[in-house]
């Protein structure tokens, strides 16, 4: 091979030499690219994973506040709540503590019988009113009839207005189960609660006013009707006392000693009557000095007027004090009895009232049964 020959191959080797270095340095370029690419993929895709649960998780929360605001005034609420935690969460077991009175009590739980049995390690942050996650792969506890082996226990605070009010305490059998996605879920619920307890409250107060006297604490006219209604006069299966009271010469006794002397006799005169009916029995005010009295299931006419007679021997004997001085008053009463004097609370309610009108016009401070003056 000549000197030419030597130089082409030479060359034509320095050229392969170049090439498969750039062949090189773009391989390299293109995993190193590839490499980037996959690992950006990747965190796309957890980011849209955890995209995903956030939005899971608040439609969950969207879910559950509307739930509670459409059944807030409901009696049921804090069980329809564990039972909506079960199903959302997916937990084994879910109970609702509630401080009442002091004391922390199960107001909800999946547990069988109720049978809550908490660790000393719940029990320290229940206490401190704080969350915790536990996970284990030995038995945390065994809980229910079946004695279920728990591996994860997450506990989340019910705060309202920055008072500790409760607890929810959550269990799985499956280690790890819990996660910090749940538990930040678990708080939302546990704020959802607060805010539901806290409008139950308000709605309640707003139907107690709604339902009695302002100033007698008693049940007013409009829930007295209600009440028979929806109690009595659809089932009229057992037996029952309508009452009419009405205060003696209750517009003297404001002529002369004032309004606020004949509002602390309507104070006096419902306190006297409620302290002799049973439990069941329902007081009203009528209207102005007039009282209306449902008794309930009586064993015999005899025993009613015999109750309504103590009532007003009670009343005339019982003192109120007006300046420095002690006075007195009385009452007429009328009975009527279902279904004795009638099947219809109207026509009810009408005997009744015609007897007091008659115990007014036969000399007042009298009770006169509808057993006796059946006409």
């Amino acid at each position: 091979m000549n000197n030419h020959e030597v130089f082409m191959v030479r060359g034509w080797w320095e050229r392969v030499q170049d090439y498969e270095k750039q062949y090189n340095s773009l391989k390299m370029e293109y995993e190193t690219y590839q490499k980037f690419s996959e690992q950006h993929i990747q965190e796309l895709n957890e980011k849209n994973i955890r995209l995903e649960k956030s939005i899971d998780s608040l439609s969950n929360i969207i879910e559950v506040s509307k739930y509670i605001n459409t059944f807030f005034s409901s009696d049921s609420l804090i069980s329809m709540i564990n039972d909506m935690i079960v199903g959302i969460l997916g937990v084994t077991y879910s109970t609702i503590f509630l401080i009442e009175n002091g004391e922390l009590i199960v107001k909800a739980s999946n547990i069988e019988n109720m049978n809550i049995k908490l660790t000393s390690n719940e029990y320290v942050h229940i206490n401190k009113g704080e969350e915790f996650l536990i996970n284990s792969r030995r038995v945390l506890k065994q809980t229910g009839e079946h004695k279920t082996d728990i591996h994860s226990i997450m506990g989340s605070p019910i705060i309202l207005r920055d008072k500790f009010i409760g607890y929810i305490v959550v269990e799985h059998n499956i280690y790890k189960f819990m996660t910090m996605e749940l538990k930040i879920f678990l708080r939302s619920i546990a704020n959802q609660i607060a805010i539901a307890i806290e409008n139950s409250m308000l709605y309640k107060q707003l139907e107690k006013m709604n339902q009695r006297d302002s100033l007698l604490g008693i049940y007013n006219r409009k829930y007295f009707f209600e009440y028979l209604e929806k109690n009595e006069c659809k089932k009229l299966t057992e037996k029952f006392a309508i009452v009419m009271i009405d205060i003696d010469d209750f517009k003297k006794i404001n002529d002369t000693y004032g309004h606020q002397f004949g509002d602390k006799i309507l104070i006096n005169t419902a306190k006297v009557v409620k302290s002799g009916i049973a439990q069941n029995d329902v007081l009203a005010r009528y209207g102005g000095e007039e009282f209306i009295l449902y008794i309930s299931n009586y064993i015999d006419e005899e025993n009613v007027y015999d109750k309504v007679e103590a009532i007003r021997t009670i009343l005339q004997g019982d003192k109120v004090e007006i300046n420095g001085e002690y006075k007195s008053v009385t009452a007429s009463f009328g009975i009527s009895f279902f279904p004795l004097n009638g099947t219809d609370l109207n026509e009810l309610i009408s005997k009744a009232d015609d007897l007091l009108y008659k115990a007014k016009k036969s000399g007042k401070n009298k009770v006169l049964s509808g057993h006796v003056f059946e006409s």
